[in-house]
């Protein structure tokens, strides 16, 4: 039997309920209130209201709004996406109840505009990967942190924490009933995780070119409705790689000075036998690097966890040197390259052309620290090119644009303050 006269409110009511929807206890493999054929039609779906308005229904409150989402929003379909590890994952549920495992998918959430669906997370988004914490664990632009309130009030760091780098806790998962975990790209557990917690695991990450942060930005968007969100940050994101672009593009190729990036800092010299990494530890493909008009002197290297001999980095003589800082070190890298004997003739230390940068990772690879580093390098490289750059201007629109906060960048330069250099 049809309805046809219920249908208009319908979707007043339900479209709006849809969003109090909590997730089932295990993992869901048909859609609610579904016909016969699987599938949701006008039909099915108007039958299920006039039933539960009745009272004489089978379905919940929960059910029928559910259903009214996809409906409306699928098409009355599962909907299946592709994640990065090429896995086919289909929901039968709007996504009310988020878990992520790394702070480049916390983030991404945060940006499109979904933070109050989000009940728990790993120890990094909780800590100073998302927004900064300072070398003694305080917090770095507090009205920010304050600004970015979870789905039952609170921050960032009072979500339950799930998982750290090394162990996941998939009971705690499991007990808060998530509709998607989205986990990293470092493992491939997603098959683990949707049997062990009972929901859809989406593999999803960030990578340092533009294009696979552009994908994992238009993956986040599918999964959670949020395409014209995604679109909005893309175009984004691409306005400023498009105004650095615009000049280097221009340059002569005798005008584009060689780099050594040193990405992983400093903070122990050459090298760090525990962690394999510090000035040594190098990119091969740092794209902001080379928009900002730098010609990276590692690109023919290849492999992954890429270390050199400091001998390699004093034959390839770059004429400047970028070294990373993250707020939980205390001293600038910059001081050990000038200091060290061995590097005094390269160029760059020659020429005092030395930099501190922002530090590129964050257990990830976070899109507002590689648009930072992109406008400060171009600075760094450029200056008379780049001289009408407003640094503190554009810092700020950035981390407004995706954590939807202000002052982040004038705050985290009050605590770091090497960008002023280029102010």
């Amino acid at each position: 039997m049809k309805y046809p006269a219920l249908m208009f409110g319908i979707f007043i009511l339900f479209t709006g309920i849809v969003l109090s929807a909590t997730a089932a206890a295990a993992m869901d493999s048909s859609l609610p209130c579904a016909g016969g054929d699987g599938y949701i039609s006008e039909d099915d779906l108007s039958e299920a209201v006039c039933d539960y308005m009745l009272g004489e229904g089978k379905y919940s409150l929960d059910d029928v709004g559910d259903a009214a989402y996809i409906y409306k929003f699928w098409d009355g379909k599962p909907k299946t996406i592709t994640d990065q590890h090429d896995r086919k994952v289909t929901f039968y549920r709007p996504i009310e109840r988020i878990i992520t495992t790394n702070p480049d998918n916390s983030r991404m959430i945060i940006a499109l505009g979904d933070l109050d669906k989000m009940v728990a997370t790993d120890e990094c988004t909780r800590s100073g990967c998302v927004l900064y914490r300072d070398i003694n664990d305080e917090k770095i632009a507090v009205e920010a942190w304050e600004s970015l309130q979870i789905h039952d009030g609170g921050q960032l760091d009072n979500l339950p924490e799930t998982n750290t780098r090394k162990e996941i806790d998939y009971e705690t998962m499991a007990i808060l009933k998530p509709d998607v975990v989205i986990d990293t790209l470092w493992y491939s557990r997603g098959d683990a995780v949707e049997e062990k917690v009972g929901c859809p695991c989406v593999d999803a990450g960030a990578g340092f070119t533009f294009e696979e942060m552009f994908d994992h930005m238009q993956l986040m968007g599918e999964i959670l409705d949020k395409q014209e969100r995604a679109d909005e940050l893309e175009n984004f994101a691409q306005s400023k790689i498009d105004m650095v672009k615009s000049v280097t593009d221009q340059l002569d190729e005798s005008e584009i000075p060689t780099v050594y990036f040193a990405p992983r800092g400093a903070k122990k010299g050459f090298y760090d036998a525990v962690e394999g990494r510090d000035f040594t530890r190098t990119e091969a493909i740092y794209e902001p690097l080379t928009i900002a008009g730098g010609n990276n002197v590692a690109k023919d290297c290849t492999g992954d966890n890429i270390n050199v001999g400091p001998e390699q980095i004093v034959v390839w003589e770059p004429d400047y040197i970028f070294v990373a800082m993250s707020t939980s070190v205390e001293v600038s890298g910059v001081q050990f390259v000038m200091d060290t004997p061995e590097l005094s003739e390269i160029p760059a230390v020659k020429n005092n052309h030395v930099y501190d940068c922002f530090y590129p990772y964050c257990r990830g690879r976070p899109i507002d620290r590689s648009l930072m580093n992109m406008l400060y390098m171009a600075k760094c490289l450029h200056p008379e090119e780049f001289k009408d750059m407003d640094l503190e201007a554009e810092g700020n629109e950035i981390y407004k644009e995706i954590l939807g906060a202000d002052g982040v960048f004038t705050a985290l330069v009050e605590y770091q303050p090497f960008p002023k250099q280029v102010y």
